[in-house]
């Protein structure tokens, strides 16, 4: 009989090698955890999700005390959603190609209401409540500050403005359907719509 844990980190593990294979994550971006035993294990700073194993796992407690390992620097938005609801059980962040496209838009929200309107599956699986979360460096306090402020409606799926997705669910293989979800539904969009310059959305420096 397989432990618990033992199941939660193969299906985190299988997870993260999926979406490296699949083009979803690349390098070392993307950060994946899963709750056991009201500690958060999560993807280790710069580790890759395709060579993810076992040991890669640094393990955070729910008031942000890091237990063991160093964990992704991105942590503070997994520990934001799983302190928000207990409805969250596991977290996955990507940078995938086509939401990062979407999350560059000038006034994001509305393109993102836009994506409803060609496949009916993102609506089904989110409610139609994705937030969009201003930008911050990543990393930084203010981007988790931009993120606690957006997690009351407990949405399952957050855009971030400039930087990538982050996606809650009940646990790893949820969340993972949702990265893909909405990876497929921003591609359609990008290939519905052809954008002029003057629509885009560039970060102020």
């Amino acid at each position: 009989h397989m432990s618990e844990l033992q199941e939660k980190l193969d299906a985190a593990i299988w997870s993260a090698h999926t979406l490296f294979q699949k083009g979803l994550v690349g390098g070392s971006t993307g950060n994946i955890s899963f709750l056991h035993e009201h500690r958060m294990y999560i993807s280790r700073s710069g580790s890759c999700f395709g060579r993810l194993r076992q040991e890669d796992f640094a393990q955070v407690d729910m008031q942000g005390t890091i237990l063991y390992g160093k964990p992704s620097k991105e942590y503070p938005m997994h520990l934001a959603l799983y302190q928000e609801s207990e409805a969250y059980k596991a977290v996955i962040h990507t940078h995938s190609f086509y939401a990062t496209v979407l999350s560059c838009y000038a006034d994001a929200e509305s393109h993102v209401r836009n994506l409803f309107a060609y496949t009916p599956y993102l609506f089904m699986q989110t409610k139609g409540n994705i937030p969009c979360v201003a930008y911050a460096p990543p990393g930084s306090d203010a981007l988790f500050c931009h993120f606690k402020d957006k997690t009351k409606t407990k949405p399952k799926i957050l855009l971030l403005k400039h930087h990538g997705i982050v996606a809650g669910a009940e646990d790893v293989y949820h969340a993972f359907d949702l990265i893909e979800e909405m990876e497929s539904s921003a591609h359609v969009y990008a290939m519905l719509k052809s954008c002029p310059d003057e629509d885009i959305d560039f970060i102020p420096h």
